[in-house]
């Protein structure tokens, strides 16, 4: 459900762009959103502005920067070995992914996971979700009062405007 993903941003930016070993850090403020294509081959990563500083252009996955229509986007490819990951993706199957990309993905999405915080022991429910736990179920059953199946995704399948495609045709 996308109630867990915060206002403005897309599982983009959570689970494929740690694919390519970075997160929406490695661009500071100018972040704006991540995208891919509807292949799953490539992400666009939309900044507000151009970086004084682009280190993202040492990243082995970086092809290029795009302007469209006064839009930045810098373009990546997915990794070789994560592209059956990021087609699962694209059909809203994050739970099929490898458990290497969720490795990856629990180490640097930047949401916290397993984080200790004195007693307790936190983890996003947007990580949770990439294993159907028990725990984002049960929430997710007490907010819909429904029966929440063990097969189902947890979290939202992509969204129109979370793939390039859809700025494209919108320009």
């Amino acid at each position: 459900m996308s109630l867990f993903i915060p206002k403005g941003d897309n599982l983009c930016t959570y689970y494929l762009l740690p694919l390519l070993g970075i997160n929406k850090k490695t661009f500071g403020r100018p972040f704006k959103t991540t995208l891919v294509s509807k292949d799953g081959l490539k992400l666009y990563v939309h900044l507000r502005r151009k970086m004084l500083t682009p280190t993202y252009r040492h990243n082995k996955y970086y092809i290029s920067e795009l302007e469209l229509k006064e839009q930045l986007y810098v373009i990546f490819t997915i990794p070789s070995e994560h592209i059956k990951d990021s087609r699962l993706f694209v059909k809203g199957k994050y739970s099929h992914m490898s458990k290497e990309a969720k490795q990856k993905i629990y180490k640097s999405s930047t949401l916290p996971f397993n984080k200790k915080s004195r007693v307790f022991t936190l983890s996003s429910p947007i990580l949770q979700a990439l294993d159907r736990t028990s725990q984002v179920r049960n929430l997710l059953q007490g907010l819909i009062g429904d029966w929440v199946a063990d097969d189902a995704e947890l979290i939202d399948a992509p969204h129109a405007d979370w793939f390039i495609e859809h700025r494209i045709i919108k320009i």
